[in-house]
């Protein structure tokens, strides 16, 4: 069953391990407006000693790690990029029961479990988040998405459509963030899928079919910002019926919902997220992109007409926080207590620029490691906003790349595998 904002913070707050010195200082950081203000260096810095103090933390909250650390020949009081590199494991093995090991002893009960598409594999990752992990993602999430948004998310203001059914919320992260952070801010959001169980498929959203009524709400809607989250296939979709539509059935249209163009207001915005798996006749993300501002209209805070903003969610099942970007304005950005890096696919050696494989470490989850590698690759670039760099998603690292293979060169695959383990 899902748990209400205040319900999660409620919980959050009654956590045993808010005595903890360090999950005292990581509930204060995730909360903390001056972290987009710090300079790149400084963040560095802040996130070096997080990740000494972070292996530290687990040391003492959990024979597994401390056993790990050891066995990996990982000293928790020197740990750099190196050793997150040989201690990060392959989403694979949180796929079914995968992460129940890895959870602390006394791991805070009462939270909620999430699993990925499965479209990739037919066991899904599976994560548990205790109230305190939820209560921190609402919190690190709504501060990046209005640092790369460029503005506040004003509360009870606007209203969002988002092309999900609303029992997604129990199964998936994105849609559990999206539903979460729009709640924080008591912001209406209207679900314009509904489940129909009738569908054939194994899983919920394979069952999905539109809700006219509620996404006619939307674009008759007068409220602004209007917020339109969205799989890219949606965004594009739903231009791609606009082009196709007759002059006249454009007219009768248009008086009876306003629309197309459908009028964002000002600050509206598209948010992609889902990628585009399993969808191989879509464009590429910038024409999806070109496509769609034809049909969407929206003005900055002061009324002038602009070119609709997107911003793309890439988000894991496995992590707390996203990347974002914010289209022709940034790359994708992480968050910026979010230690993450590239590494040679073939070495796991880190890298300082180009293309490598994605590692994410995420210090201020509590209630497991996060250092994980989800199996993209990607590039990065430099910038000059808080976090020094800014990333570009390449493509997923196939079974072609040996990833099936290299993933053990980790190195803490091999140590979990021991025969007292």
């Amino acid at each position: 069953m899902s748990l209400g904002v205040a319900e999660i913070f409620e919980k959050a707050s009654r956590s045993p391990l808010l005595k903890d010195p360090y999950v005292k200082r990581i509930w204060e950081l995730t909360q903390d407006p001056n972290l987009y203000a710090m300079s790149s260096n400084e963040l560095r810095q802040l996130r070096s000693e997080l990740t000494r103090d972070c292996l530290s933390y687990f040391a003492r909250r959990s024979d597994f790690h401390a056993d790990l650390f050891e066995r990996a020949g990982v000293d928790p009081a020197s740990a750099g990029l190196k050793e997150l590199a040989h201690l990060a494991i392959p989403s694979d093995m949180l796929r079914g029961d995968g992460q129940a090991r890895l959870l602390i002893d006394d791991v805070d009960p009462g939270g909620e479990t999430f699993m990925s598409s499965g479209t990739t594999n037919d066991s899904p990752v599976r994560i548990y988040r205790s109230p305190l992990d939820l209560a921190i993602m609402i919190n690190a999430n709504v501060s990046l998405f209005e640092y790369v948004y460029g503005n506040e998310l004003k509360e009870g203001e606007g209203v969002a459509l988002f092309m999900a059914a609303p029992e997604l919320r129990d199964h998936l992260s994105f849609v559990a963030f999206v539903h979460l952070t729009l709640e924080r801010k008591g912001i209406e959001l209207l679900y314009g899928m509904d489940l129909d169980e009738t569908m054939e498929g194994d899983k919920p959203w394979h069952k999905l079919r539109p809700n006219r009524k509620r996404v006619m709400q939307f674009l008759k809607s007068k409220k602004e910002p209007k917020i339109l989250f969205s799989a890219p296939a949606g965004a594009y979709l739903m231009a791609k019926r606009f082009d196709e539509q007759s002059r006249v059935k454009t007219m009768l249209q248009k008086l009876t919902t306003g629309t197309p163009p459908i009028q964002m207001g000002r600050g509206g915005l598209v948010v992609t997220g889902g990628g585009t798996k399993g969808f191989v006749d879509l464009p590429d993300y910038e024409t999806i992109v070109s496509d769609c501002r034809r049909h969407f209209r929206s003005k900055d805070v002061n009324g002038k007409e602009v070119e609709t903003p997107f911003m793309d969610v890439l988000g894991m099942t496995e992590t707390l926080t996203a990347f974002i970007d914010n289209h022709d304005t940034m790359g994708k950005t992480p968050h910026p207590l979010s230690e993450s890096f590239l590494v040679d696919p073939s070495t796991f050696h880190p890298r300082k620029e180009g293309e490598g494989l994605l590692c994410i470490f995420n210090p201020f989850n509590p209630s497991w490691l996060e250092c994980f590698y989800p199996g993209d690759i990607m590039t990065s670039a430099p910038s000059d906003r808080y976090y020094g760099e800014e990333f570009q998603f390449v493509r997923r690292l196939s079974i072609k790349d040996g990833w099936g293979l290299q993933r053990a060169c980790g190195g803490s695959l091999e140590e979990m595998m021991g025969d007292d383990t």
